[in-house]
């Protein structure tokens, strides 16, 4: 069992992905905007974190920057999932702390095999 964090502001992705990753028996939480996955991050303390990029409150770059300077036990693994797309927009993923950039529409697969991947393992620091 993995704990992951979905972090969306589009009620059906958190809603989906929750459901698929629970039903593989993963211990899934979400949340609306990156404040608040901020604040579920330092409490839950996800091994992966999928967060959106244009959020209200807090967006997803605020966010991870929030998340990696965070007194965590061990720095969860970050994924950027967007319908925002483009060399420059990986790059500035990158820059901020995300591990993997994936685009929405998500392929159902390639999100099972990442987090399949990623179970077995631990982020080590950059």
């Amino acid at each position: 069992m993995t704990r992951i964090l979905v972090v969306d502001d589009l009620k059906d992705v958190t809603e989906s992905m929750s459901l698929l990753f629970e039903a593989l028996g993963h211990d899934t939480r979400t949340a609306a905007d990156g404040q608040q996955g901020v604040a579920i991050a330092t409490e839950f303390e996800p091994a992966i974190i999928f967060m959106d990029l244009d959020m209200p409150v807090l967006n997803g770059y605020e966010g991870a920057r929030a998340i990696r300077s965070a007194p965590l036990p061990q720095q969860p693994f970050l994924i950027a999932l967007t319908a925002a797309h483009g060399v420059a927009i990986e790059v500035a993923t990158r820059a901020v702390g995300f591990d993997f950039y994936l685009r929405k529409p998500a392929d159902t697969n390639a999100l099972l095999a990442l987090v399949a991947d990623l179970s077995t393992r631990t982020r080590q620091a950059p």
